[in-house]
């Protein structure tokens, strides 16, 4: 029976994305959400790595650091298997989320 619940509450989380998609056609990071089926736990699960990955590229570039691939390794290692690397450096930025991040990632 938890199957069925945890299947609502998928559709539920897609259901919000989906309506905040009309408004804002332009959030390509909750369409990777829908189109990955990605529950709401995995969905945060991604912006929370995403934020503290960009915190750290901040204070690491504040720091004069000019190598970033070990925050690219670790986004990579963190990700869900649902998605790519590629498609999440090319949703965020999309979306304008964790913009100086995202652009540094996608020259890995």
């Amino acid at each position: 029976m938890s199957s069925i619940n945890e299947e609502i509450e998928i559709l539920r989380f897609h259901q919000r994305l989906l309506l905040k998609l009309i408004h804002h056609p332009e959030s390509k990071l909750d369409y990777l959400f829908v189109e990955k089926n990605f529950t709401e736990k995995e969905a945060e699960e991604l912006i929370k790595t995403c934020d503290m990955l960009s915190k750290r590229f901040e204070i690491e570039k504040a720091e004069g650091y000019m190598n970033f691939r070990p925050l690219f390794s670790q986004l990579e290692k963190s990700l869900n298997p649902k998605t790519t690397i590629k498609e999440c450096i090319e949703a965020c930025l999309s979306q304008g989320m964790y913009v100086a991040f995202m652009k540094e990632m996608s020259k890995m």
